[in-house]
C-alpha cells in the first residue's frame, strides 16, 4: 500500500500507538461540547495544527463538536508550509494516510474528480506537511480508521479567482455525510515570524486581533475576512483555506467560536506566540 507517511509522529504527537490513542482520548474527553454542537449538527470545523502540547486541547473541542452521524468521508483543507505553488494540490499515487493509530484510506473517487477539475496531483507536496496530518489522529479516534479522507493543500500563491475555483470544485463533493476540517493556526507573533505589529499589552492586543478575524469568520463573510487579513497583515497560516470555506454554502452560514488559546499564555513568554482557535459550522 502506498501511504502518506506520518511526518511529525514522535515530535508533534507521540509515535507509539497506545500513547497517542490515550492522549487523543484524554483531549477529546476533556473538551466540553459548546455552541451548535449541542444539537449534533456541526458539519465543518476550523481546527489548529500545532504540536498537541500546545494546540491539542483547542483542536479537540472542534472534533468533539462534529456531528454524531457517521460521516462517509472527511474533507481536509489546509496550507502547504513547505512547497510553493499556486492553486490546490491532492495526493497522486498515495491511497492512504498513515499515523501510529493506523492507515486511513483516501477517497480516490473524490481525488479523481478534483484532478479532473485541475487540481495538482503530487505526493511530494504532502511528504513533509503537518497541517493535515495533525488532524488525522483526532478523526481516527472519533470516527475510526476506516473513514475515507480527502486531503487538499493550498499553495501560497493561491488568491482571488483561484480560491473561487477551488470552492466551486469542492462544493459538489460536500453532501450531508461529508465533514469538512479546515486546518489553520491563527496569529504567529514575534520576530521569528517577522510579525511584530505591537510591543505593549501583547496578550490583550493579540486576543483583540485574533477575535477580529474570528468575528468575520463567524459572520460567514469571505470578503470581510480577506479584507481583515490584508488590512492587518495578521499571520494566519491557513487563511486561504478559511477563505475557501467561507465561499462554500456551509461556510457562508457562519460559525461559532468553541475555544481559543495562545502558546504565549502556556509558556508565559510573549516574545513569540502562536494563537489557536476552533470554530464550528452547522
Amino acid at each position: 500500500m502506498i501511504a502518506l507517511e506520518a511526518a511529525v509522529a514522535g515530535s508533534w504527537y507521540p509515535a507509539r500507538r497506545d500513547e497517542l490513542a490515550s492522549l487523543v482520548d484524554r483531549l477529546l474527553d476533556g473538551a466540553e461540547p459548546r455552541g451548535p454542537s449541542a444539537g449534533g449538527s456541526v458539519s465543518a470545523v476550523i481546527a489548529p495544527h500545532a504540536g498537541y502540547a500546545f494546540s491539542g486541547g483547542v483542536a479537540a473541542s472542534a472534533f468533539t463538536a462534529l456531528t454524531e452521524v457517521a460521516p462517509s468521508r472527511a474533507l481536509l483543507l489546509g496550507p502547504s508550509h513547505y512547497y510553493g505553488f499556486a492553486g490546490a494540490a491532492v495526493p497522486d499515487a498515495a491511497i492512504a494516510q498513515k499515523t501510529p493509530l493506523g492507515e486511513s484510506p483516501l477517497d480516490r473517487p473524490g481525488l479523481e474528480r478534483l484532478r479532473a477539475a485541475g487540481f495538482r496531483a503530487d505526493d511530494r507536496v504532502f511528504a513533509r506537511e503537518h497541517a493535515l496530518e495533525a488532524e488525522v489522529p483526532f478523526l481516527q479516534r472519533r470516527f475510526g480508521c476506516d473513514l475515507p479522507l480527502l486531503p487538499i493543500l493550498l499553495g501560497g500563491g493561491t488568491a482571488g479567482d483561484d480560491l473561487d475555483g477551488v470552492a466551486a470544485a469542492l462544493s459538489p463533493l460536500i453532501d450531508e455525510r461529508t465533514i469538512v476540517v479546515v486546518s489553520s493556526d491563527f496569529t504567529h507573533y514575534g520576530p521569528r515570524f517577522d510579525y511584530v505589529p505591537f510591543t505593549d499589552e501583547v496578550p490583550e492586543r493579540l486576543r483583540e486581533l485574533d477575535l477580529g478575524a474570528v468575528s468575520e469568520i463567524s459572520r460567514g463573510d469571505s470578503a470581510g475576512f480577506s479584507g481583515f487579513v490584508s488590512r492587518t497583515g495578521t499571520t494566519i497560516c491557513g487563511h486561504r483555506a478559511i477563505e475557501v470555506l467561507l465561499r462554500l454554502p456551509l461556510g457562508r452560514r457562519g460559525g461559532t467560536l468553541l475555544a481559543y488559546d495562545t502558546s504565549g499564555r502556556m509558556t508565559g513568554s510573549w516574545d513569540h506566540s502562536v494563537s489557536y482557535a476552533s470554530i464550528a459550522f452547522p
